[in-house]
C-alpha cells in the first residue's frame, strides 16, 4: 500500500469521527503554502505610512485595492466583474455621493425655556459619523448605557430610541465609591476599551445619533484631547435600497458635561446635580419636550465610486457551480488623528493579507464548490462594502451559501495576551454548531484557544453581519478590542505573524471543508 496514501486514508477517518460534515482532507501542500513571512510582506506593504491608513475613498485605499487585485491576479482567481466593454475585472465599483459641507456646524437645543446654540469643536466633536443634519429629535438620557439583565441592570427598560439622541455617560455604576455589578463586568465598561465596546452595542438600537459624556473621568477621553472627525468633505453610501437600509448607522458625538446642564435644566434626574454619586438621582428616561436642531449647509454633491476586490476560484463539480462560499475582509481603515498616520496593521490589513493569502493556497487545491474571495470598502463607515456585494446581485444571495469573514487576525486583546487565545464571533444562533464544527477542523492547526462568542456578547460589528442579516450563515476571526484599535499605534511590528498564519490556515481548511460537502450545513439552532 502507498504509505502517504495510508496517511491520508487515516486521516480522513480521524476527521470524520470528529466531524461528520467533513468531505475530504485538503492538500496539506495548499496549508504550508500560507506563511508567516508572506503574511508578513502583505501586511507591511498595506499597513505603511505611505497609505496613509486606507480611508474608504482616498486614493491611497485606491492603491491598496490595486495591489490585492494585482495578487489576485498573481495567484491565478478567476475575474468576476463585467466592464461595460464586455471585460472582466477584479474591482466592483460600490458608489458614494461625495458631499462638500461649509465649516460651519451647530446644533441648536430647545429645552422649554428657550433655545441654546453649541458649536462644533467648542461644545461637541464628531467621533465618527457622516449624517450630521438632524430634525428636532428627542434625547434619551440612558444614564450608563448598560444592559446586564442577568445582573439585574438595564437602561433601556421600558424606553423607545429609536431615532432619538441617545446620551450616556462613560464608565460604570459605583455605589461607595465601589462598582455595583461584579468586577469582570464593570471592568467591560471602563476605560477606553470599555467605551469603545459599548458604542458597538449601542450602534445596533435604531438611534439616529449617540451623544458620549464623560462626567467623572472614567472614559480615558477628555474632551480636549479629543480630535474631531468631521471634515468638509462627505461620503454617503448611494447604491442599492437594500444597502441603504442596512448600512445607516449613528453619528456619534462627544460632548463636554455641561451639555447636561442644557438638556436637562430644572430636571432632578441630572447627574450633574450629584456628580460624584450619579446614583443619588438615577433614571434613564425620555426627555420630554427637549429637541435638537442640527444643520450644516451643502456646498456641492458629485457621484464617486470605490471598489470592492473581489475573484473567484472556480469549483471542480460542474453540479455545484451555482453554490458559492466566500471568504472575505475589509481593506479599509481610518484617516490620520492628531497629524499621525492609523495604518491599520491588525484592523484589517491582517485579514487581507489573510484573504490573500488563502485565495493562493485554494488556486492550488479547488473544491467542488467555487470559492469567491473579496476585500470590501467602507466597512469602517457603516459595513457598505460588504452590504453591496450581498445586495447588488453580482451573485444572487440564494447561491451565497457561507461567509468567512477575517477581521483582525494578528493581535490578542488584553485578557488573552498569556494565552494568545482568539475570538470567532457570530449569531447566536450559529454559535453552538460552528464551535463543534470549526472545533472538528481545528486539529493542531492553532496552538492558542478560541474563545465562540455571539454578536450580542462581543463587541466589534463586523462584515459578517451583512450576510446573517440575509439569512447566510457566516462569522468571523477577531483579535479584540486593543488599545491600538483605530489609533496611531497599529503597526506591522506588533504583528504576532505565527497567529495570523494559524488563523488564515485554519480559514483556508473551513473553507475547503465547505467547499467539498455534499451539502453546506445551515447552521442554524432549530
Amino acid at each position: 500500500m502507498n504509505y502517504r496514501k495510508s496517511l491520508f486514508a487515516i486521516a480522513g477517518i480521524i476527521l470524520l469521527a470528529v466531524a461528520p460534515m467533513f468531505a475530504q482532507n485538503p492538500s496539506q501542500d495548499a496549508v504550508n503554502s500560507i506563511t508567516a513571512d508572506e503574511l508578513r510582506a502583505h501586511i507591511y506593504f498595506l499597513a505603511s505610512d505611505y497609505l496613509n491608513g486606507r480611508a474608504g475613498m482616498s486614493a491611497e485605499y485606491d492603491i491598496a485595492a490595486r495591489y490585492v487585485g494585482a495578487q489576485f491576479a498573481a495567484a491565478g482567481l478567476r475575474p468576476v466583474v463585467e466592464e461595460e466593454d464586455g471585460t472582466m475585472s477584479y474591482f466592483q465599483d460600490v458608489p458614494f455621493a461625495k458631499t462638500t459641507y461649509s465649516d460651519r456646524v451647530e446644533w441648536a437645543i430647545s429645552n422649554g425655556s428657550g433655545e441654546k446654540v453649541l458649536e462644533h469643536n467648542r461644545d461637541f466633536k464628531i467621533l465618527f459619523g457622516s449624517n450630521l443634519n438632524h430634525d428636532n429629535l428627542e434625547f434619551v438620557w440612558v444614564g450608563y448605557g448598560i444592559e446586564e439583565p442577568d445582573h439585574k441592570w438595564n437602561d433601556f427598560k421600558d424606553l423607545n430610541v429609536e431615532g432619538k439622541i441617545i446620551v450616556f455617560t462613560t464608565g460604570a455604576p459605583l455605589k461607595n465609591g465601589k462598582p455595583v455589578l461584579p468586577v469582570l463586568v464593570h471592568a467591560k465598561y471602563v476605560g477606553p476599551r470599555g467605551l469603545q465596546s459599548r458604542l458597538s452595542g449601542l450602534m445596533a438600537k435604531g438611534a439616529a445619533a449617540i451623544v458620549v459624556t464623560d462626567i467623572d473621568g472614567s472614559g480615558g477621553m477628555p474632551f480636549d484631547m479629543v480630535t474631531s472627525r468631521f471634515t468638509t468633505e462627505a461620503y454617503v453610501y448611494k447604491g442599492s435600497e437594500g444597502g441603504r437600509r442596512s448600512g445607516s448607522r449613528p453619528t456619534v458625538y462627544i460632548a463636554k458635561p455641561e451639555l447636561l446642564n442644557v438638556i436637562m435644566e430644572d430636571n432632578k434626574y441630572n447627574p450633574l446635580d450629584n456628580p460624584d454619586n450619579v446614583l443619588k438621582r438615577y433614571k434613564p428616561h425620555l426627555l420630554e419636550g427637549v429637541t435638537l436642531a442640527g444643520e450644516v449647509k451643502v456646498l456641492g454633491e458629485e457621484i464617486v465610486m470605490s471598489k470592492n476586490v473581489v475573484g473567484m476560484v472556480p469549483g471542480t463539480d460542474p453540479d455545484l457551480q451555482d453554490e458559492y462560499i466566500v471568504v472575505g475582509a475589509h481593506l479599509d481603515h481610518v484617516k490620520p488623528m492628531n497629524g499621525m498616520v492609523c495604518n491599520g496593521a491588525d484592523d484589517n490589513a491582517s485579514g487581507s493579507a489573510g484573504v490573500i493569502e488563502v485565495a493562493a493556497a485554494m488556486v492550488k487545491n479547488p473544491g467542488r464548490r467555487p470559492v469567491v474571495f473579496i476585500t470590501y470598502t467602507a466597512e469602517e463607515m457603516g459595513l457598505i462594502g460588504s452590504r453591496h456585494f450581498v445586495s447588488s446581485g453580482l451573485f444572487p444571495q440564494e447561491q451565497l451559501k457561507f461567509n468567512i469573514n477575517m477581521d483582525m487576525i494578528g493581535r490578542s486583546d488584553p485578557d488573552n495576551i498569556e494565552s494568545r487565545g482568539h475570538h470567532v464571533v457570530t449569531h447566536k444562533k450559529y454559535q453552538a454548531a460552528l464551535e463543534e464544527f470549526i472545533n472538528g477542523i481545528n486539529n493542531g492547526v492553532t496552538d492558542f484557544p478560541l474563545h465562540y462568542n455571539n454578536d450580542e456578547d462581543s463587541p466589534g460589528g463586523s462584515d459578517h453581519q451583512s450576510f446573517i442579516n440575509e439569512g447566510i450563515p457566516g462569522f468571523f476571526f477577531f483579535s479584540g478590542v486593543h488599545e491600538d484599535l483605530h489609533n496611531p499605534g497599529d503597526d506591522p511590528e506588533k504583528i504576532d505573524y505565527p497567529k495570523a498564519e494559524s488563523i488564515s490556515r485554519l480559514a483556508y481548511l473551513i473553507a475547503a471543508t465547505l467547499a467539498d460537502m455534499e451539502s453546506v450545513p445551515t447552521f442554524e439552532l432549530k
